[in-house]
């Protein structure tokens, strides 16, 4: 991993865990953007689990139901629900325990004396009431006990839930003393809908006047199993219950496993059996419905507006508030809770799905990362909506089932690779421009690719890595120069420089540097190259070919006849940022790229136009065509060197040297070095018969004459020295 790679790496997991801290931190403080978030847990809650639920059928409880029949039957005598004398009440309840109801749960408020103006200052209705609850509440024939009655009282004012507190009403209205005082119990009527108006939470406790009351729901589901009392002990987060613990969040609410739409729409199949309040009161009821069951009486007719969207409602029914209590009940009942996923396995979960979007933008480009990134989203969503579907299989296990908070780390998922990914685009690409505008005047295309994917690279310092580098310089440039137009000099000398330049970057070179007129330039680095050598040299081979196709324009336009020299070399060489910390060069150093410098001077003594040495031969092979030139010590070095007249590439026939050259060109050399030097001079002069103007020929026929008639002894090592740069 490259220094770049690791302070992207570090940056991205950086965002990440700070992400998901953030994200984790609005998670247990509830702060503004919870409510949306939780908003599309709960629908996506909603649909995966509870609107799977249908036909799923109640067995502890029933619904007395103040229904539409039931307000019809009695208006014309008595009007409103509200005002119906309490002797029907009486009747109703005498019928449910002779038809053996365990319990009658009242989701009604008997708040106000009954009687009526003629009764007087006794209210025998209401008597009459509450001996009807010392009725049902008497133990009948064959039965285990009677049955219990519970009656409702209500919070008001001041309603408030805050943490570890149950929900907390500054007032209470109670039942009226002659009916509180038969009761059996006294329980809360309060479901807790969300902030879309949905009850999918139900307060187990609630705090009214500074008294704690039980919800209707428990209180039944104990009077059912004749506890002597519905709350053994209870703590935020678990509320322990009729011999079982009950999950609840810090404010004693569980959430209420529904099971099913709602039950009192007519021609609608729902869970809970219902029985009509004026069929009981004519004794005209089905008494298998109610017998040994919890019944739940309250009202379900349209207009009284106690009724509530539920999960499970359907079509765009609410649900009655005293079936909420009923289904309630029987979750309780049948020990099938739902839990709510603790808020340390959420962090956690937060946690780990922010910082995989980070590793991913880390590791991949932005396009593969989204695909991965998305992948895995979907994956997750499914999963959840797998595992939340299972939850209709634990009804009947009296287990409790954990509900995941899955679109809370989702969403932390999701914003974390937006930003992260803007972090990559904004950020990085910026970098990448600074880069590219200030490298990009001396790297090549496909080499600056590779910088940008590691800019870091490019530091004051530098490195040892083997290399080569390449020189090429204008023959009699400075006489030339004085002969010409300034301005058509500089328009010449650019001109020649651009197609120069333009075929080191097509063979992915570096352009290290303009000497004057002189090219210097490099492979190897930034971008490892393992063919260095061969593209340099193919660089020098164009260089030539090139520059003899412009000759034939420039001639035309009447600019001067251009000759140069190359030189190659391969070898190890420091490349880096090479200057101060407020200014420096990425260039090569190291007395290889000297040696380079030399050999495209070494041409001016040989008549050649490219010179490579022997180490930049090795690395090339058999590529390229060669021909030995000759040892040399260049100024300045006291090592020889074998230097190479570069020909052609091997794959370009039509640049091979005429037939016999090579051959004949090899015979005279042996002669030379074995100091046979009339015979060398011979063999040269063949060589100047298949090329006439071989300028390292006409070299070697000089220094043959000065040699014969000076030889330089046995102790000669064919070593030349060269004794100008």
């Amino acid at each position: 991993m490259t220094a770049r790679d690791r302070k992207r790496f570090l940056i991205c997991i950086a965002l990440s865990v700070g992400i998901g801290l953030l994200m984790s931190l609005t998670f247990v403080t509830r702060f503004d953007p919870y409510p949306a978030i939780q908003s599309q847990q709960n629908l996506f809650n909603d649909a995966t689990i509870f609107k799977t639920r249908s036909g799923d059928q109640a067995q502890k409880v029933a619904l007395a139901q103040i229904d539409e029949k039931s307000v019809s039957a009695f208006r014309t005598q008595y009007g409103r629900p509200f005002s119906w004398p309490r002797t029907i009440h009486a009747q109703v309840l005498k019928n449910l325990s002779d038809a053996g109801a365990r319990v009658v749960a009242y989701d009604v408020l008997f708040d106000s004396p009954g009687c009526r103006a003629v009764d007087g200052p006794v209210c025998q209705e209401d008597n009459e009431f509450a001996a009807a609850i010392d009725y049902a509440k008497a133990p009948k024939p064959g039965a285990a006990g009677g049955t219990a009655v519970i009656m409702a009282i209500a919070g008001e004012g001041g309603e408030a839930v805050n943490a570890g507190q149950p929900l907390t009403f500054a007032d209470q209205i109670p039942p009226i003393p002659a009916l509180a005082t038969r009761a059996t119990a006294l329980a809360h009527i309060h479901p807790y809908p969300d902030g879309d108006g949905t009850v999918r939470r139900l307060p187990l406790v609630a705090s009214l006047k500074g008294q704690d009351f039980p919800a209707i729901a428990l209180q039944a589901a104990a009077n059912y199993l004749r506890r002597p009392k519905a709350i053994d002990s209870a703590q935020p987060g678990v509320l322990n219950a009729l011999g079982r613990p009950i999950p609840v969040d810090s404010n004693w609410m569980t959430v209420i496993n529904y099971q099913g739409r709602p039950s009192h729409v007519p021609g609608k199949l729902g869970p809970v059996p219902v029985v009509s309040y004026v069929d009981i009161y004519n004794n005209s009821f089905d008494k298998a419905a109610v017998k040994d069951k919890v019944v739940f009486i309250g009202l379900t007719a349209i207009g009284f507006a106690d009724d509530w969207q539920a999960p499970t409602s359907v079509e765009g029914t609410k649900m009655s508030g005293v079936e909420v209590h009923a289904q309630a009940a029987e979750m309780i009942l049948r020990g099938a809770f739902m839990a709510e996923q603790d808020t340390t396995t959420t962090i956690v979960l937060i946690l780990l799905l922010t910082i995989i979007p980070g590793v991913i933008l880390a590791r991949f480009q932005p396009f593969v990362a989204g695909g991965i990134t998305l992948a895995l989203l979907i994956v997750y969503v499914v999963g959840m909506a797998i595992y939340s579907g299972q939850s209709v299989g634990q009804m009947e296990r009296g287990t409790t089932f954990l509900i995941m908070n899955g679109i809370y780390p989702a969403v932390s998922m999701l914003l974390t690779f937006v930003v992260v990914m803007l972090y990559r685009i904004v950020f990085e690409q910026a970098e990448q421009r600074a880069t590219k505008g200030v490298m990009g005047k001396y790297l090549s295309p496909a080499v600056m690719t590779e910088v940008l994917k590691d800019p870091d690279s490019l530091k004051l310092g530098g490195q040892k890595v083997e290399m080569s580098v390449l020189f090429s310089d204008i023959r009699g440039f400075t006489s030339m120069s004085e002969k010409m137009d300034p301005t058509e000099l500089v328009h010449f000398l650019n001109e020649y420089l651009t197609e120069m330049t333009n075929i080191v970057y097509e063979h992915e070179g570096v352009l290290d540097k303009y000497i004057g007129d002189a090219v210097m330039a490099f492979w190897g680095a930034p971008k490892h190259q393992p063919n260095h050598a061969e593209l340099a040299c193919r660089t020098a081979f164009h260089m030539m070919r090139r520059l003899r196709e412009l000759r034939k324009g420039w001639e035309e336009r009447g600019l001067p006849h251009l000759d140069i020299g190359v030189g190659v070399n391969t070898g190890f060489m420091t490349v880096g940022n090479v200057g101060s910390k407020s200014r420096f060069d990425y260039t090569i150093i190291g007395d290889s790229v000297n040696l380079g410098s030399r050999l495209e001077a070494t041409n001016k003594e040989y008549g050649t136009n490219i010179i490579v040495s022997e180490s930049t031969r090795d690395e090339i092979g058999d590529t390229f065509s060669v021909r030995f030139l000759d040892l040399i010590a260049v100024k300045g070095k006291k090592e020889a060197v074998g230097i190479y007249e570069l020909i052609a590439p091997t794959d370009d026939p039509a640049a091979q040297p005429k037939p016999g050259f090579l051959e004949q060109w090899e015979i005279a050399i042996g002669h030379y070095k074995a100091q046979r030097f009339d015979d060398a001079h011979a063999a040269f002069q063949r060589v100047l018969e298949i090329e006439p103007d071989d300028g390292p020929a006409l070299a070697y026929i000089e220094r043959c004459v000065e040699m014969a008639a000076a030889p330089p002894g046995a102790a000669w090592d064919g070593v030349f020295v060269m004794t100008h740069k």
